[in-house]
């Protein structure tokens, strides 16, 4: 077959793979409201919600059709706002919870509105990440060239699966005074074990290694996964499997069905008892537990689990409750609809104040020990909207969500200026790090942090954004030496811009 017949087959099969998409949308768009109309669902709420999901699975479509060979980037993110955007809808009433467990029932043309602007928001993301994609700027950003050395890969896990755990494990060994100023440094150093998930993928799924390298990668992210349980972070928890899951689809060009499936399945199971776990853990303060491992304590939360779930099967809890905290953990559709409804009615719209830890963001806190935390927008969110109180707030945190924010300082144009914003990003940081150029080791790094991303959508965009770049280059750097090293003739063919970044 010429290099034209090869052309034109490629094009008619992404052409063929897109209309199926489009009639599917549309299929979907007509036959979910008029069915769910019956059970008294609201036709415009869903059809908006249905609408959004088309909308959320168009980077799917198109990853899935043009055969790309990058990260799945833009697909597991708009995914992910399905999730906690469009799916609520059919699984949440329109209310939401204040402080002092009042409810406050939400007007339909609030939700409707706030699905508006969700569908706003989801297209100027994609809009900012394919425009950029585009762009003749793209030359500007340097790429992190780092394909893998196998050898010297392998050494990196074996170091960085073995000795960063013992580090953690006897981390009061760090003097007290320098544990918050190499707060951030040490977080990098741990999230490092993702970095091994990610290579270990590359070398069972994209290398077709020895089954050996499936059996550390499978144990690794089941001992990850449990570490973060024993921390009471269900997000520490899921992280290892969020790594699993994309860098299957990456090197498979499958969507693993099963990662996902035990993603649900495991926040479901423990969502419930997450609250009663961490008052046992964090605040009771008990020495004796605090010296057992990770493995005993992430036991005892499962058990915790176990006996909750036993009571709901026999009767004894109604289900809906049961399953309420872990579908409710992941609405934020209502969320944006009360804030839509109180802003700017009741609370001003800020104009960019939640925004002000940007300006420090770039000083590492090893130089600033006293430089201000991330997450006052989030505290700021909490109070003024009568979520909690101040003192409430001190410990405990609620996500503002970044289409929220962005409502909360701009009105409907700061949702499409901001999510365009956050779009061309991503795919600034997918070019320099998640790109077929960057080699292996490069989309290893920017695995380890994007998957935060995903749990970030509901936070603040200081907390997902804040520091990124700090960390995505201490990575990159932690990882160079194992970097297969570039001809001569390769490293002058680069563009100034890409040499610069190898030296």
């Amino acid at each position: 077959m010429t290099q034209g017949n090869l052309g034109s087959s490629t094009r008619k099969s992404h052409s063929h793979a897109m209309q199926i998409y489009l009639v599917a949308s549309v299929c979907l768009l007509i036959v979910v409201p008029l069915s769910l109309g019956e059970y008294e669902y609201s036709w415009l709420q869903t059809s908006l919600a249905v609408l959004l999901l088309d909308i959320c699975l168009y980077p799917s479509a198109l990853y899935l059709a043009q055969h790309k060979a990058d990260l799945p980037t833009m697909p597991v993110f708009c995914l992910a706002y399905a999730l906690q955007f469009a799916f609520p809808i059919f699984t949440q009433e329109d209310t939401f919870l204040l402080m002092g467990a009042e409810v406050r029932y939400l007007a339909e043309k609030d939700v409707a509105i706030a699905l508006l602007l969700a569908i706003a928001g989801i297209c100027s993301l994609q809009l900012g990440y394919y425009w950029f994609q585009r762009s003749n700027y793209r030359k500007v950003v340097p790429v992190a060239h780092l394909p893998l050395k196998k050898s010297k890969a392998l050494a990196y896990c074996v170091l960085v699966g073995i000795f960063l755990p013992l580090l953690f494990t006897f981390k009061g060994i760090i003097p007290e005074e320098f544990q918050q100023p190499l707060s951030a440094i040490l977080r990098v150093l741990q999230n490092q074990v993702l970095v091994v998930i990610a290579i270990l993928g590359w070398l069972f799924y994209g290398r077709k290694e020895s089954k050996f390298y499936g059996v550390w990668l499978y144990g690794l992210v089941m001992v990850t996964a449990m570490r973060g349980i024993s921390s009471g972070s269900l997000e520490d928890a899921l992280a290892p499997i969020g790594i699993f899951f994309v860098v299957k689809w990456l090197y498979t060009r499958r969507v693993p069905v099963v990662p996902i499936v035990a993603t649900a399945a495991l926040v479901v199971f423990l969502s419930p008892v997450k609250a009663d776990y961490r008052e046992w853990t964090w605040v009771a303060d008990d020495p004796e537990l605090a010296q057992q491992s990770s493995l005993t304590r992430g036991t005892l939360w499962i058990e915790q689990a176990m006996e909750y779930w036993k009571d709901t099967l026999s009767g004894n809890r109604d289900l809906a409750e049961a399953t309420s905290s872990a579908t409710g953990r992941a609405d934020f559709i209502h969320q944006v609809a009360y804030i839509y409804s109180m802003t700017p009615s009741v609370v001003p719209y800020q104009y960019g104040k939640t925004y002000s830890f940007f300006l420090v963001s770039f000083i590492p806190r090893l130089l600033w020990p006293d430089k201000p935390t991330a997450g006052s927008a989030n505290g700021f969110y909490a109070v003024t909207y009568g979520i909690n109180s101040e003192e409430g707030a001190k410990t405990t945190t609620f996500g503002v969500s970044i289409l929220g924010e962005a409502f909360m300082n701009f009105g409907w144009p700061g949702v499409v200026l901001i999510m365009l914003l956050q779009g061309i990003l991503i795919g600034a940081m997918q070019h320099s790090f998640g790109g077929r150029d960057s080699g292996s080791g490069g989309q290893a790094v920017f695995l380890a942090f994007f998957v935060y991303f995903l749990n970030g959508i509901g936070s603040s965009a200081e907390i997902m954004f804040g520091g990124i770049l700090q960390n995505l280059i201490l990575g990159y750097l932690l990882l160079l030496w194992a970097r297969q090293k570039p001809s001569r003739d390769r490293t002058r063919a680069l563009p100034l811009g890409h040499a610069a970044f190898l030296r």
